[in-house]
């Protein structure tokens, strides 16, 4: 069994999506980290990576809380799709179960397992009600967290997150709201003044030929703590990243688990 290569924890180092919808992406260069929501609908697909060079997608499936709270419905992570087109292989994770899919050859474990399944030099590790990491060679890593709660709970509901390296080796024409990092936009961030909170101070941010006003918050960390999280000082975006993302939040909604973003 090859030694398991774990994702970094430094809170510094990682992509990540946990929560209702929160991408925090880190900006290795210039040592910051950017925050920004997607309220879309439960059962939409988005992308979150598109890597036609190195042939590799991730997709993500959105499930809605049980109901809605102050007018709104959070939606969360309830399943993701790897697919790695070199390989053949298709892996799905719900809150449910891991499959992996080779053609017409299927394995699948559940989060009641500790367990691995190594295929085609791409190991996925499971561990028991907790996480799944799957690792790609030397190439590429990923985490996925399981977010249980109160299986009454009169509106949460189990969610997954997910965390991803940037030390990925996806190629430059890496895409979807989290790939397109893969190529660090030029970021400035001045002018930073009180904003209505006075713990969150508002700023310009310059990113991508936009103007955008940002808000100074925390965003949660659930890699070591699962529970209560580790909060991360981030600057967010808001409108569903609208100025930071390339186009709009609905660029990114796929058809299928296992679509590649088309290009525009």
């Amino acid at each position: 069994m090859p030694e398991q290569r774990s994702p970094p924890v430094s809170s510094l180092s990682i992509n990540r999506v946990d929560n209702d919808p929160h991408f925090i992406i880190h900006l290795p260069k210039s040592r910051r980290d950017i925050c920004f929501n997607i309220n879309s609908e439960p059962g939409k697909i988005l992308n979150l990576v598109s890597d036609p060079g190195t042939g590799v997608v991730v997709n993500g499936q959105l499930v809605g809380a049980k109901k809605a709270e102050n007018k709104k419905l959070n939606t969360y992570f309830g399943k993701f799709g790897f697919y790695f087109k070199s390989k053949g292989l298709k892996v799905e994770i719900t809150t449910e179960t891991i499959t992996l899919k080779d053609g017409s050859y299927s394995i699948a474990l559940t989060w009641s397992d500790t367990g691995h399944i190594l295929r085609k030099q791409l190991l996925i590790s499971v561990k028991k009600e907790s996480n799944v990491t799957i690792t790609v060679g030397e190439e590429m890593s990923f985490m996925v967290l399981l977010h249980r709660v109160w299986k009454n709970h009169p509106v949460n509901v189990d969610f997954l997150g997910i965390y991803i390296p940037p030390e990925n080796q996806f190629s430059p024409a890496a895409h979807g709201l989290i790939g397109q990092f893969v190529s660090e936009p030029e970021v400035h961030i001045h002018h930073q003044r009180p904003g209505q909170d006075p713990e969150k101070p508002q700023a310009t941010m310059e990113v991508k030929g936009n103007k955008l006003t940002v808000t100074r918050g925390l965003q949660k960390d659930y890699r070591t703590d699962r529970v209560l999280g580790t909060d991360v000082q981030c600057w967010f975006v808001h409108n569903s990243g609208k100025g930071f993302i390339d186009g709009h939040y609905k660029d990114y909604l796929v058809p299928h688990l296992y679509s590649f973003l088309k290009k525009p």
